[in-house]
Order: C-alpha cells, then sequence, then structure tokens
C-alpha cells in the first residue's frame, strides 16, 4: 500500500522551489489531512552578512550566495496550529533561458514537527514518543533522528513483551542486543515475521545514524517507512475485520444483514 505521507516528505527532502506558489504538499501536524500553504507576506529570505561580504572578490559568482528563510505555513482548516519552517538559502544555477539563478530553499526545522508515520495512532506511547522526538530533530540532524526511530523499535519490542536481559552461563544477567530481541520477536510470533524484517532494517539504519553520521533525510524516510509498515502489520486489525465481514457477506450471498424472508402462515 502506497504511503502518501512518506511521498510528501520526501518530496519536501529535496527542497523548496524559488516560487511559493510551487511549493510541495507539506502535511499539516494538527489534522494530518491536510495541505499546509505558505502565508506569502510571512516569507523572509535573506542573505547573511558573511556572504554578502564576499561580493567584492574577484572571483565572486552568485552561487557564493547564501543564508536563511523563514515563513509561516497554514492549513487550509481554520483550526489546524499555525507551522514556522525555517532553513537555509543557497543560489544555484538555473539553467533556463528566462533565468540563470534562482533560490535554493532547504528546511532545517518545522514547528511545530511534521507528521512522521500514517500509522500513529496504532502506536503505543512509549513508540509514538520517540518518534515524535525524531520528527523535531529530522531535517536539522537526520542521523540523530535515526537513532530515535532507533529506539522506537526498541521500544516496539518493550510493548510485544520481548525480553531486555538474560542468563549467561555464569549466571549474570546481560543485555540482549536489538538483534537478538528481533529474532526472538521473529521466534515467538512467527505471523509477525515480515514485520520483523523490516525493524531489523530500522535497525541497522539508527546503527548508521550512530556512528557513522553519512545519513541524509531520504535515508531516515526509508527507515521510518519500514517502521511505519511494521507497525500497520503488527497493530492493524482491520484486515482481521474485513476478513471476517467478508466471510459474513459471502455467507449472505451479498444480501443486507437485515434481509430476511418472511413466510407467509
Amino acid at each position: 500500500m502506497a504511503n502518501f505521507l512518506i511521498k510528501d516528505l520526501r518530496e519536501i527532502a529535496k527542497g523548496f522551489p524559488e516560487n511559493l506558489d510551487d511549493w510541495p504538499h507539506i502535511p499539516c501536524p494538527t489534522c494530518t489531512r491536510g495541505a499546509l500553504l505558505p502565508v506569502l507576506d510571512s516569507f523572509v529570505a535573506e542573505e547573511s552578512v558573511t556572504s554578502r561580504s564576499l561580493h567584492d572578490h574577484d572571483a565572486w559568482e552568485p552561487e557564493w550566495i547564501q543564508g536563511g528563510f523563514h515563513c509561516v505555513l497554514t492549513c487550509r482548516k481554520e483550526t489546524c496550529d499555525h507551522v514556522r519552517v525555517i532553513g537555509e538559502m543557497t543560489v544555484g544555477w538555473a539553467g533556463r533561458r528566462d533565468v540563470q539563478y534562482e533560490q535554493c530553499l532547504t528546511p532545517t526545522m518545522f514547528f511545530p514537527a511534521l507528521p512522521l508515520l500514517e500509522s500513529r495512532a496504532l502506536c503505543p506511547p512509549e513508540v509514538g514518543e520517540r518518534v515524535d522526538a525524531a520528527a523535531k530533530i529530522l531535517w536539522l540532524d537526520p542521523n540523530a533522528a535515526a537513532n530515535r526511530i532507533r529506539a522506537a523499535v526498541e521500544a516496539l519490542m518493550d510493548d510485544r513483551g520481548v525480553i531486555r536481559t538474560k542468563l549467561n552461563r555464569a549466571g549474570k544477567a546481560v543485555k540482549l542486543s536489538l538483534d537478538n530481541r528481533i529474532a526472538t520477536f521473529k521466534t515467538a510470533l512467527p505471523q509477525h515475521s515480515d514485520a520483523a524484517d523490516l525493524l531489523l532494517a530500522v535497525k541497522w539504519i539508527g546503527n548508521v545514524g550512530s556512528h557513522e553520521d553519512v545519513l541524509r533525510v531520504p535515508d531516515v524516510l526509508e527507515g521510518v517507512e519500514f517502521l511505519d509498515h511494521a507497525l500497520s502489520l503488527i497493530y492493524d486489525t482491520n484486515r482481521d475485520d474485513m476478513k471476517k465481514r467478508a466471510s459474513e457477506v459471502t455467507a449472505r450471498q451479498g444480501r443486507p444483514s437485515t434481509f430476511s424472508i418472511k413466510v407467509p402462515f
């Protein structure tokens, strides 16, 4: 099933064009359904003082321009909270006949944070809290966000009752690695083996975020998508309910549940 939220976030990760009308679909953190739109008179893009000081350099080019931007975003629903976005502004080669250079806007923070999970309502509280913590820093520090997504997997294992420690041969309690906990979960609940495989991939992304500092926002979003689908596989009972209702409809041969044949006496 397509994850449209992740699709939107991946588009945002590509950056915003200079024309505000061309900004991608930004999901509202209040209602999660609506789109956030930039308030035109709130948008400000400024070149930094350091960048302006370089204009007199003999080799100066417009691509040297750097600065920041900020803007207020509003949902179409008037009851939703306003969102503020800040980020970096650079100038790049446009390569068009009518425009040689254009601003490139890279968001580094949204406040309140944008939603990450379509299955957020299914989350146990401890899992959701860690994902929310990742959402707050994703655009500024994706490696730290990946580590928080990994922590969400640990919390998920806690919720499913997977042990954290076991006794070694010397009778001393030792901490189980997340790999071992996921393997234990997969063995104990083979019906969730697909979810376990997804969670293991999330764990590896989190490890890289902790130790190598090479992840970018799209890399973390891939882990978020895996986690989102795993949560749906584990906690979403709609599939079972739908199978039950389909069986009931088949048993009635398509007739409404209120249908009855009146037998005259």
